[in-house]
């Protein structure tokens, strides 16, 4: 799969992401196919299993980060949510923000995985 092809299959904006990659497309898919291991996502899983808000939090934020500089915009604000859910003290509407990420994190995964 091309770069280009992408946005019909994960919700991604190419164009202000390539521009944070000096419009460097080398670099930049460099960096997206690192997302299909990133082991911050399986960190957030383990402290989410630990009940670990904190972990939660930390971990949420940082992919919200990775996320965001790669132009994922659905999982930059499902992050962002899960984020803001801890942050709230809502550990229930986390948690459940935490399982509906899941599904869409492997798609985005699976479709970066098949990046030329």
């Amino acid at each position: 799969m091309k770069l280009q092809d992408l946005p019909a299959v994960i919700d991604i904006n190419i164009t202000e992401s390539l521009a944070r990659f000096s419009n460097f497309e080398p670099m930049y898919i460099k960096y997206l196919k690192r997302f299909v291991s990133e082991p911050t996502y399986d960190a957030l899983q383990a402290s989410i299993a630990a009940h670990d808000l904190k972990g939660i939090e930390n971990n949420a934020h940082t992919l919200k980060g990775v996320t965001g500089n790669l132009g994922l915009t659905t999982l930059f604000n499902d992050f962002h949510a899960i984020v803001q859910a801890v942050r709230a003290g809502d550990e229930a509407q986390a948690l459940e923000l935490c399982a509906a990420v899941d599904p869409k994190v492997q798609a985005v995964r699976a479709a970066l995985a098949q990046l030329d």
